[in-house]
């Protein structure tokens, strides 16, 4: 059931629904624009089939949430990320290699000049480390002096959980998208209307007002699928701490605290990975839904 008056992007339905779209796609060039403020300047955007088909019969199917080409040639894949699933880091990079790969697909003439791949995560979570970074920015650069080796491979990681400013201390408009990204579903309204009309525009779209009711129907089910995996993950981690804390004094001291809390989040996980999964068939989702959202194959989900 729908709960608050604007669309959860968090969700993928969301997400897509907010910026996915040809009617929406100015504000997915004011997102990039802010964030690359300074470097690259966007005025027009092509969305791209999301999916790209595999070139042989052993490569994967890869679906993109978001994949887009600026008028200037770039091309950008933006994801939003609710886990910090096994080899995130690796499926990143190989999601970004593909896309620079089929540049080679445009005939004998073509001579190696790539044009820049960017892949955009939106996360709720640190992709490294234990300290909160809201944006870490990866790139090919020289490992001894730092200087930029290439600007054709780009990842910028958003932790939205790193967001941690109020309404009233956002002092630029990447700071504002990240604040209201972050905190969308609590939002009586969109702020910054002062600051731009392009906030009222997105006000309108964001309700879950303005709606079909076929998009409100395809938002509940994806909405419902996030509490879902939100609940498992969220049940995850209480257990697993409990589980580690356990093991970890009987143990004794720092190294059976350590053993005990990596097998308590392992179990945790798996039992919890198979309570959503068993959640989202009561609610009739598809399997290449529930693949998509758990990062599951088909071959795993059927073992299930």
């Amino acid at each position: 059931m729908i709960t608050s008056r604007f669309i959860n992007p968090h969700t993928d339905f969301g997400f897509k629904y907010l910026f996915g779209r040809e009617e929406t796609k100015r504000f997915l060039i004011s997102f990039l624009n802010e964030m690359l403020k300074g470097e690259r300047e966007i005025t027009n955007l092509e969305f791209i089939n999301k999916e790209r088909l595999p070139r042989s019969y052993d490569d994967r199917t890869i679906l993109y949430d978001v994949l887009c080409r600026s008028d200037n040639g770039e091309e950008f894949i933006v994801e939003m990320q609710r886990k910090n699933e096994g080899n995130f880091k690796d499926r990143c990079i190989y999601y970004e290699s593909s896309l620079i790969a089929t540049q080679g697909e445009r005939g004998r003439d073509w001579n190696f000049s790539l044009i820049p791949v960017y892949i955009i995560v939106l996360m709720e979570f640190n992709i490294t480390g234990e300290e909160k970074v809201m944006r870490r920015d990866v790139g090919l650069l020289d490992m001894k002096t730092h200087e930029l080796f290439s600007d054709k491979f780009r990842m910028i990681f958003i932790n939205l959980n790193a967001m941690e400013k109020l309404e009233g201390e956002c002092d630029n408009n990447f700071e504002r998208w990240i604040y209201i990204l972050k905190n969308m579903e609590k939002l009586k309204e969109i702020p910054y209307k002062e600051v731009n009309d392009m906030w009222a525009d997105f006000e309108i779209v964001a309700d879950t007002g303005s709606m079909s009711r076929e998009e409100r129907r395809d938002y509940e089910s994806s909405l419902n699928s996030y509490r879902v995996l939100l609940s498992a993950f969220e049940q995850t981690a209480a257990e697993g701490h409990q589980h580690g804390y356990t093991e970890g004094h009987e143990q004794g001291l720092a190294e059976g605290r350590a053993e005990g809390r990596a097998e308590g989040r392992a179990e945790g996980r798996a039992e919890a990975l198979l309570s959503t999964v068993r959640n989202m068939r009561v609610l009739g989702l598809s399997d290449e839904t529930i693949c998509e959202v758990t990062g599951l194959t088909i071959e795993q989900l059927q073992k299930i």
